[in-house]
C-alpha cells in the first residue's frame, strides 16, 4: 500500500507508521534484489561446475592413462599426477563456492520470512489498537510526570509564602 507523500495524513501516529512502512519495502526491495542475485550466480557456478567435471572427468581418466603407462617417464607421470591434483582441487572448489552460495540463498530466504512475519505481527499489533493505547499511555505518563513537576514547584512557593508570612508576622509583634 504505497501513498502520496503529500497526502495530509491527519495525525502525527499515521504518518510515522507510513515512514516505517515505506523504510520496510525499501529493506524489502534490497533483499529481493539479493536474493535474485544470490539465484542467477549459483546457476552460473553450477553451470561452470557442471561443464568443470565433464572436463576433469576427461583430464582425469588421460592422467590416469599417463600414470599407468610404462612408456611415459617420470617427468611425464610427474605432470600427470599435478594436472590430476589441479582438476580435483578446482572442481572441489567450485564445489565449495558453490555449496556456500546455496547455504548464503537459504539464509537469505529465512532473512526474507521473518521479515515478512514481523511485518505481519506489527500489521496485527497496529490493527489491534495495542499501539495506540501503548501511545496513549506513554502521553499519559509525561502528563503525570509535568503535573508532579507543577504540584513540587507549587508546594515550594507555597512554603516559601509560608516562611515570608511568619517573618512577617514576627516583625510585626
Amino acid at each position: 500500500m504505497l501513498v502520496d507523500s503529500k497526502m495530509d495524513l491527519g495525525n502525527g501516529k499515521e504518518e510515522i507508521m507510513l515512514r516505517r512502512s515505506m523504510l520496510f519495502l525499501k529493506r524489502d526491495y534490497r533483499l529481493d534484489e539479493v536474493l535474485e542475485m544470490l539465484d542467477k550466480t549459483s546457476k552460473r557456478i553450477q553451470q561452470v561446475f557442471e561443464e568443470s567435471k565433464k572436463t576433469a572427468v576427461k583430464q582425469t581418466t588421460t592422467y590416469e592413462q599417463v600414470l599407468s603407462s610404462k612408456k611415459a617417464s617420470e617427468a611425464q607421470k610427474v605432470r600427470a599426477l599435478i594436472g590430476k591434483a589441479f582438476e580435483l582441487d578446482r572442481l572441489e572448489r567450485l564445489s565449495s563456492h558453490l555449496s556456500l552460495l546455496y547455504t548464503l540463498q537459504i539464509f537469505a530466504f529465512k532473512v526474507k520470512v521473518l521479515e515478512i512475519e514481523v511485518s505481519n505481527i506489527k500489521e496485527k499489533i497496529a490493527k489491534s489498537g495495542i499501539l495506540d493505547k501503548h501511545l496513549e499511555i506513554e502521553g499519559i505518563k509525561k502528563n503525570i510526570a509535568s503535573l508532579k513537576i507543577l504540584v513540587e514547584a507549587q508546594y515550594e512557593s507555597l512554603k516559601e509564602i509560608r516562611e515570608k508570612q511568619n517573618q512577617d508576622l514576627r516583625y510585626i509583634f
